[in-house]
């Protein structure tokens, strides 16, 4: 009995379980799990064929595996280093180089498999063979008993003769592996390589500087700075590092922070306050998305789930991301409301600001009212989170930190630096009376008429 020789429907099986590993290995290649997925499926379908099928379908799952753990931790540590949480090193290049020749090596093989198999011609591979050999030695299945019958005395022979090989293989293999592994990483350690940090986090950061930041600020520094104030106040009582607080013109009421410690405020928002309480509640919910690092871990979720859904389910795969992040941000959106009534009540400020100023939200859209497919928890259900937490601490005093005249300089500051420009009033003197012709329109402070825009994607 020749052991390799097969029929050609036993070729053709086992030709096309390579191709498809080979397929789905380079298509999935970003997500190991799901070329590992594919290849157990496929050896599962198979594994009531024949002896001969079934090794080789076994063979190429097997030799797929340690890939698995191999281009996981690559990915990973890709992940890692464009998000900036680790740097690129010798160690890393040197296993990038051996995990690139360990996955090229497993393309060649594979197709050299499948010439082999065409020329019924032993297939040999390092480890994974002799391991199949001992495993597929144990049973086989028979088509006409439907059961498991003890394998051909020539499988188990093959079996036996592989118990020592394959000891041998995985000593040698690994002391190979790490042998080219240093033998990269010492001749790079001589070197002075200053690797590039391509961080994607920095590049979002500075996007979205350029896109709502950068040449929006307010013109009059003595707003911007009364605003530094007030969030350097905050952060000081409840001890937290500074954070970079930008006060922009727009007509949206909101506040946002984004990558980094940054924090936006608009203009509008600051209008529409009533007190300076409300304003540093909307402040403090920032701080909290801060301090708990909300922004960075949804910025990452969003991506990968947004990748892994496009691989996964195509063109529907928007839907799908949508709820999934929307969940997560409705999680994060309430712990900074909790964070929010925290920090005011650990500066003495009233912490009640943040209710109050959500009441002003409740304007009936139906968007308010289904919770679940808003990327914030609803208005009401905030607003009474809001309350039940203040009323869980003790009574005390509160106070302001800027004064009635200065949060109303404030305001006024901050009044008109919407989409049309600030423009106050001229004052005259004598050689200025041959001007008072003109149109009596540059002499007015210009009034915003546009609707509101409320923007809750922030608050």
């Amino acid at each position: 009995m020749d052991a390799y020789k097969l029929s050609e429907s036993e070729k053709e099986s086992a030709v096309n379980g390579y191709l498809m590993s080979l397929a789905v290995f380079a298509t999935t290649m970003p997500f190991p799990i799901i070329n590992l997925i594919a290849n157990i499926i496929y050896y599962i379908r198979r594994r009531k064929s024949t002896y001969i099928t079934r090794w080789h379908s076994m063979n190429a799952f097997v030799s797929q595996l340690p890939l698995f753990f191999i281009n996981s931790f690559t990915w990973y540590s890709v992940w890692k280093i464009l998000w900036g949480e680790w740097q690129l090193n010798n160690y890393l290049v040197a296993y990038y180089v051996v995990a690139a020749i360990l996955n090229i090596a497993e393309i060649v093989l594979s197709i050299i498999c499948c010439i082999k198999i065409k020329n019924n011609k032993e297939v040999n591979w390092v480890i994974v063979s002799p391991f199949c050999h001992i495993f597929c030695a144990k049973k086989s299945w028979d088509v006409w008993q439907m059961s498991w019958v003890p394998a051909d005395p020539v499988y188990t022979k093959l079996a036996e003769e592989a118990k020592p090989k394959l000891a041998r293989d995985i000593v040698v293999s690994a002391g190979s592996i790490l042998a080219f592994f240093f033998l990269i990483f010492f001749p790079l350690s001589r070197q002075n390589i200053e690797y590039p940090s391509p961080s994607l986090y920095s590049a979002i950061e500075e996007s979205i500087y350029n896109r709502y930041v950068n040449g929006h600020e307010v013109d009059e520094e003595q707003a911007s700075q009364y605003l530094r104030d007030c969030v350097g106040y905050l952060c000081e009582k409840n001890g937290i590092d500074s954070v970079n607080v930008y006060l922009v013109k727009s007509n949206q009421i909101n506040a946002f922070a984004y990558c980094g410690r940054n924090m936006v405020v608009f203009s509008r928002l600051v209008e529409k306050c009533d007190s300076e309480n409300e304003l540093l509640s909307v402040i403090g919910h920032e701080l909290g998305h801060i301090e708990r690092d909300h922004v960075r871990e949804s910025v990452k979720k969003n991506v990968g789930i947004s990748v892994l859904f496009s691989v996964i389910f195509g063109n529907t795969s928007g839907i799908m991301t949508e709820m999934t992040t929307n969940h997560l941000s409705r999680k994060a959106e309430r712990e900074a409301d909790t964070l929010s009534v925290r920090y005011l009540y650990n500066a003495d400020i009233d912490p009640t600001g943040f209710a109050t100023f959500m009441g002003k939200l409740l304007d009936g859209s139906i968007t308010d009212n289904i919770g679940f497919f808003s990327d914030h928890p609803a208005t009401q259900e905030r607003i009474d989170r809001c309350r039940e937490q203040v009323a869980r601490y003790a009574h005390k005093e509160y106070k302001t930190f800027l004064d009635e005249e200065e949060w109303n300089e404030f305001k006024e500051l901050t009044k008109y630096a919407g989409t049309k420009p600030y423009r106050p009033r001229r004052e005259f003197n004598v050689d200025d009376e041959a001007d008072n012709e003109k149109s009596e329109e540059e002499n007015v402070v210009v009034e915003e008429d546009e609707e509101e825009d409320v923007d809750d994607n922030g608050l």
